[in-house]
């Protein structure tokens, strides 16, 4: 046998080779369903891709779309009152999230649902069910939930719009990026920085090394609590009430016009007031520097208190 027929023969094997390999390795498609009832969790568990979640009119639920190019198997069953949706992989892994799973899940409207990633991206929508979302560095973003929804990351950002009931969104060093949230709202970052424009009538940030950017102004309740970030907050004329504390960061709180509330600011160690809603002016103490400042606008029905240890308190008209 001649070197070039050695040579086309190599060739051969080796496309042949290559060619079995690629199939072998090659993202499998996945176009199935399942019926579901109302009293039956929904449990998805998705490694790495992207994940789109969508509600319909049907009491099934549909997973359509490519596993993971490294899947060991797909598990969509019924256990017990559970419905699992899994893309099994191996215990140890190389490779990037472009090679991750695909995925469009229909659910029904008011479906129990909880998914957990590990960096899988989580995209939802139009549910109104029980709902419980997990990352560790995969973003989450989510329109238009209801059913008391919680949101949680380790590095990745959420990004909601238009959520209802107890709402709570969780990062330990992803931003979170909120508007047209209703009900009652919790947020809570370790080191990420918060943007919200929520309509809420109760605000709950807790927040450590980071800024916050809130816009209130439909909130009847108001409470943040921020260590070694400063924060920007904005309220009505009309509220109930607003505490504000923080260390070792400024707090600014801005009101569309002059509300109606009692002020109780206390400077702290090191802190200082600067008040521009009215002509009062801070009182420092004799001994020790610490500024605080305590004054009545208008029928003082709200009440307003803020607290620091080595920052500033500004108080301002928009």
């Amino acid at each position: 046998m001649s070197h070039f027929t050695l040579t086309k023969t190599s060739l051969l094997v080796s496309t042949l080779y290559l060619g079995l390999m690629g199939s072998v390795f090659a993202a499998e498609s996945v176009d199935k369903q399942l019926p579901i009832s109302s009293d039956t969790l929904l449990q998805i568990k998705i490694q790495r891709g992207d994940v789109q979640i969508q509600s319909w009119d049907k009491n099934e639920v549909s997973v359509t779309g490519t596993l993971d190019e490294l899947s060991e198997g797909f598990v969509f069953e019924q256990k017990g009152n559970n419905l699992n949706i899994e893309d099994k992989m191996p215990r140890h892994y190389n490779g990037s999230d472009n090679n991750g799973s695909k995925l469009t899940i229909k659910v029904p409207k008011t479906v129990k649902l909880n998914a957990d990633t590990i960096s899988a991206n989580l995209q939802i929508s139009q549910t109104q069910g029980e709902l419980e979302l997990n990352t560790v560095s995969g973003n989450i973003s989510a329109d238009n939930l209801g059913g008391n929804p919680t949101l949680h990351t380790v590095s990745g950002d959420i990004t909601t719009k238009g959520l209802t009931g107890k709402v709570m969104l969780d990062t330990v060093s992803g931003e979170i990026k909120d508007s047209e949230s209703k009900g009652e709202i919790k947020y809570r970052l370790v080191s990420g920085d918060l943007s919200s424009q929520t309509l809420a009538d109760k605000v709950n940030v807790e927040q450590v090394s980071g800024e916050i950017n809130g816009d209130f102004k439909t909130a009847k309740e108001v409470n943040v609590r921020t260590v070694s970030g400063d924060t920007q907050v904005s309220l009505a004329k009309a509220f109930n009430k607003a505490n504000l504390e923080s260390v070792s960061g400024d707090m600014t709180l801005s009101f569309a016009d002059v509300p109606d509330a009692s002020f109780e600011l206390n400077g702290g160690p090191g802190g200082k007031i600067k008040n521009s809603l009215s002509q009062d002016v801070p009182q420092r103490q004799k001994y020790v520097p610490n500024e605080s400042l305590s004054f009545q606008t208008g029928a003082g029905s709200a009440s307003v208190k803020m607290d620091t240890i080595s920052g500033n308190l500004i108080l301002k008209k928009q």
